[in-house]
């Protein structure tokens, strides 16, 4: 097509033609012109659609995590509770009216566990790479807000969980190298280790200690309870969000 442009302002300048010249001429450019806007436009359309293959492929990523987590948090939670209520039944028998030195000690020697395990380790494998690839930024302004605020409002809830699970490490330390306890087999040290530690005692001790850490795992409990409740009416709250924006960008 340019050569054959340029064929004919030869002629014309042969001709003597100038005016024409100059019309093919810039008629030429504005050829050229429109045929680099349109390359232009084809490859932005194309990379759109890279765009949001990327986007859907990384939302639906994202629905497999939430929904791997919920599993875990279903797992977890009926635990928590249940734990939760054990250690409230305990401390209620330690301070109901009547309680003796005798039921502290029963209670701190065979039936208080405190051993506590770690949190769930969350799938986040995809919001991770929408952030890191900029994809997050992209995604209409409604999704990403309930993306960012549901992972931002997880992460404060973990980080608080894990402060006071630090605090309550230290509280533990000093326990087991104070006192034997035997709620689970695993601690069963046998009786002479475990009448010897008893036999001597200081109960005022022993009373402070009980209620300082039955009183953090009470926090822990409860903080867990919360996350993971969070987690899980938010993930259903979440996974409905991306439902609907990957039906409507078909």
């Amino acid at each position: 097509m340019i050569k054959f442009f340029r064929v004919i302002r030869q002629n014309l300048l042969s001709e003597g033609k100038t005016g024409k010249y100059l019309q093919y001429a810039i008629g030429e450019i504005l050829l050229v012109v429109i045929g680099i806007l349109i390359a232009l436009s084809i490859n932005n359309w194309n990379e759109n659609q890279k765009t949001k293959v990327q986007i859907k492929n990384s939302l639906i990523a994202l629905k497999s995590d939430l929904a791997q987590d919920t599993v875990l948090i279903k797992e977890r939670l009926p635990f928590i509770i249940e734990q939760y209520q054990l250690n409230e039944t305990l401390r209620a028998r330690v301070a109901k009216e009547g309680a003796t030195l005798d039921t502290l000690i029963h209670i701190m020697r065979y039936e208080f566990n405190p051993n506590w395990s770690a949190q769930i380790v969350y799938n986040t494998n995809a919001y991770n790479g929408l952030k890191q690839t900029g994809l997050i930024e992209i995604i209409s302004d409604s999704i990403r807000a309930n993306i960012k605020n549901f992972y931002n409002k997880k992460t404060f809830l973990k980080d608080r969980i894990e402060k006071t699970t630090n605090d309550y490490r230290g509280k533990i330390t000093s326990y087991v190298n104070t006192y034997t306890f035997g709620s689970t087999p695993i601690h069963d040290q046998g009786p002479l280790i475990d009448s010897l530690v008893w036999e001597k005692i200081d109960n005022s001790h022993l009373a402070a200690t009980f209620q300082g850490i039955s009183n953090f795992k009470r926090i822990l409990f409860t903080e867990t309870k919360e996350e993971l409740e969070f987690s899980l009416t938010n993930s259903r709250s979440l996974l409905e969000h991306i439902d609907a924006y990957l039906n409507n960008s078909k």
